[in-house]
């Protein structure tokens, strides 16, 4: 309970604060839209590259955390798609990859970083960076593939795979974590007032980050469809992190504090990522924005919970 009360409300609190500060039009939708940039621009990029510039990723990573997270969100991801045909049958199969994918890809960037640093502190850093960099090599190109193999029979595996090499190649969250890890192999340091001004960003990544989160939420609908986003919703509240926990704690037997980083990182709602995704190949857009809104509303209990339960590891 002091968990939930310390940690838990001070985060969703500035979530809602972000909700309600769009919601009586004290911030426009033009003004979100600049610190929507801010964060993903500038806030947590610098948080992640002076992180991973001190993060000792070789002697720390461990390929077990990776198989236990990864495999946990495609098995959640196979398992939406397999039910979406079956329940969903007039879904196109790029639907059902969008669906799938908001299953499997959490806020864990927005989210589940910041969290997790006040939870364990920096210790916590690395694997919850691996997480979000896996998500983005692993999962952005599946759903990708499978939208375009969906949408035109002609459309070359080359093709495919030069756009998600486009795509990941301008995105600033990979950018900055490979761009921290290669600066800390230099063993160099930063010059002082370059170090003073990534710190100043990243000081800003989770309070802005949070209140952005709580922005975008204003003026999703909750339209047709509503069985199709509970799919979803189920998916990634609870299918996923329970198996990324079957798979670390007794499969593949993590010790306890990276069993509670991967479970909480698999814990946090749908990410903006995904609703970004299915406005660029218009689909499933609606239903998208929908279950980012539910399960990010559901999630201040189910995410809670698992706070609690893993951190007393």
């Amino acid at each position: 309970m002091e968990t939930l009360l310390n940690v838990s409300l001070p985060f969703f609190g500035l979530i809602f604060i972000g909700y309600g500060a769009g919601r009586t039009r004290l911030i426009t939708p033009q003004a979100y839209l600049g610190l929507n940039a801010f964060v993903i621009w500038f806030a947590l990029p610098a948080l992640l590259f002076i992180k991973m510039s001190q993060a000792p990723v070789f002697e720390a990573f461990d390929p077990r955390f990776v198989a236990a997270y990864t495999g946990g969100g495609l098995i959640a991801y196979g398992t939406v798609a397999g039910l979406s045909r079956l329940l969903f049958p007039q879904l196109a199969w790029g639907q059902r990859a969008v669906q799938a994918m908001g299953a499997s890809f959490g806020n864990v960037g927005f989210m589940g970083l910041p969290i997790l640093v006040t939870l364990f502190g920096d210790a916590a850093v690395l694997p919850a960076v691996l997480v979000i960099v896996f998500d983005h090599i692993v999962l952005i190109p599946l759903t990708t593939g499978i939208i375009e193999g969906s949408a035109s029979g002609h459309t070359s595996v080359w093709m495919i795979f030069r756009k998600v090499c486009t795509g990941m190649a301008r995105n600033p969250l990979i950018l900055s974590t490979f761009g921290g890890l290669l600066w800390g192999l230099t063993g160099l340091h930063l010059p002082v007032p370059v170090d003073a001004l990534l710190k100043l960003l990243s000081d800003s990544a989770a309070p802005c980050a949070l209140f952005a989160l709580g922005l975008t939420l204003v003026g999703r609908p909750l339209s047709h469809g509503l069985e199709q986003v509970t799919l979803t919703t189920i998916g990634k509240l609870a299918v996923h992190p329970l198996m990324v926990w079957m798979l670390a704690a007794y499969v593949l037997k993590l010790d306890p504090f990276l069993t509670a980083v991967a479970v909480i990182q698999a814990s946090m709602p749908t990410a903006a990522n995904v609703y970004i995704l299915a406005t660029t190949y218009h689909t499933f857009v609606e239903r998208t924005s929908s279950a980012i809104l539910v399960s990010t509303v559901v999630a201040t209990v189910t995410v809670s919970a698992f706070m609690v339960l893993f951190t007393a590891y």
